[in-house]
């Protein structure tokens, strides 16, 4: 619903016939290497850091028949790129089919590449790092860090790297196919062979190194909590604020930014990420500069407002069943809590547009954007008493809002 609003921002080459293709191009390359990173990370946690290996480690696993599980497992939970993907470029429907599909394809590429290359890589590095041929190499890029802890430290980026070759070489197809040479459309296939190849050579490298990272994820662990501080640990994100609010309110309060801090740290964290990313287009003495940051900051609201069906679902169903909160200090805190969370998005550019173009610009850029916080805050924490059946209507209400948003700012009706 949100993707025609886009065009404007980001589709400006489409009122060019003459720079189109390079437009497209450069648009499908940037939507592919964000997809290659998202899933190149995601691969990483799930070998890793996975919920597997705590049950697995202790006893003798089919690791070949794990990686394959893993790979679809992350592919499913990750299929919301490529179709999220096939939903943003449909403005580009209007230039041609050929023009939406390169972009699409293009994205997929990365997608694909990041899946397939993303667990050879991190069980290679494993391998790379007792390499006595490769030992040189590692003296000279690990800085401080052991051989094998810098190997898979290094490992997110070599993915990267190698999904970056395989995305450049899409592009030149591309770019060769709209160009009329019916053949380099081949090229599109490049990130799917490599990341094919790579996978294909795992199964016979993956028991030893999955089982040599266990050792050094132990001596990582041992390492940190020897060093913790408990009072650090204790500590939760903006729970000095809590005085402020009635008694009746404070123990839910209490619980949300607990709950919140300790078990989905990301989410909050990636708001004041999401946040910096809209700063970038408000730092701006341009005319639009409000227009982009709202668009961007819009879209990264609808995306952490989704915490509070997350923060439903974590929820143990017992322990509400138990306790029975009344309902409505429990869903107003929840709330409460989702818009404070939700303000690390909305401050960053906020602050930029006060910098470069004054306070009244500023007001009213903030404005609109705290409204749709406070309309994501109250959906979410809805959403979150549904549970499970609460993201499909979120989902429906954030982008409604946030397509609202963008209207009311790209026609001048929200300012």
């Amino acid at each position: 619903m949100s993707a025609p609003l886009l065009r404007p921002t980001l589709m400006g080459f489409l009122d060019r016939p003459d720079g189109v293709i390079d437009g497209v191009i450069g648009l499908g390359v940037r939507l592919a290497l964000l997809c290659n990173g998202a899933m190149a990370l995601r691969t990483y946690t799930a070998l890793v850091r996975g919920e597997e290996r705590p049950i697995l480690d202790p006893h003798p696993a089919d690791v070949p028949a794990l990686v394959r599980y893993l790979v679809r497992r992350v592919a499913w939970e990750g299929l919301i790129w490529p179709l999220g993907v096939a939903a943003l470029c449909w403005p580009l429907w209007s230039a041609g089919p050929e023009i939406y599909l390169t972009a699409v394809g293009l994205a997929a590429g990365g997608w694909g590449a990041g899946l397939l290359m993303g667990f050879p890589v991190h069980l290679g590095a494993v391998w790379a790092a007792e390499s006595p041929g490769l030992a040189g190499l590692f003296n000279l890029i690990r800085g401080q860090n052991p051989q094998l802890q810098a190997a898979l430290l290094y490992a997110p980026g070599a993915a990267l790297a190698l999904g970056a070759v395989g995305v450049g070489a899409a592009a030149t197809g591309a770019r060769l196919g709209l160009s009329g040479q019916s053949a380099g459309w081949l090229l599109l296939l490049t990130p799917w062979v490599l990341g094919a190849v790579a996978f294909w050579l795992t199964p016979a490298r993956a028991e030893r190194p999955y089982y040599r990272a266990t050792l050094l994820l132990a001596e990582v662990d041992g390492a940190l909590a020897a060093r913790e501080d408990p009072e650090e640990a204790r500590s939760v994100y903006l729970e000095w604020a809590i005085r402020f609010f009635p008694t009746a309110l404070r123990p839910y309060l209490r619980q949300d930014l607990r709950h919140g801090w300790r078990a989905h740290r990301g989410w909050v964290t990636g708001a004041w990420g999401l946040g910096l990313v809209a700063l970038a287009p408000a730092w701006s003495d341009a005319t639009d500069a409000a227009t982009r940051a709202a668009l961007i900051a819009g879209g990264a609201l609808a995306l952490i407002g989704a915490l509070g069906q997350r923060l439903g679902v974590s929820d143990p169903a017992w322990l509400d069943a138990w306790l029975a909160p009344p309902p409505l200090p429990r869903l107003l805190a929840r709330g409460l809590t989702l818009w404070a969370y939700l303000q690390g998005v909305v401050i960053p550019p906020t602050l930029a547009l006060a910098v470069r173009q004054g306070g009244e610009a500023a007001l009213g850029f903030v404005l609109p954007l705290e409204a749709l916080a406070l309309a994501l805050a109250v959906a979410g924490a809805i959403a979150g008493r549904m549970r499970g059946a609460g993201l499909a209507p979120y989902l429906v209400v954030a982008a409604l809002a946030w397509a609202g948003l963008t209207w009311g700012m790209l026609t001048g009706g929200v300012s």
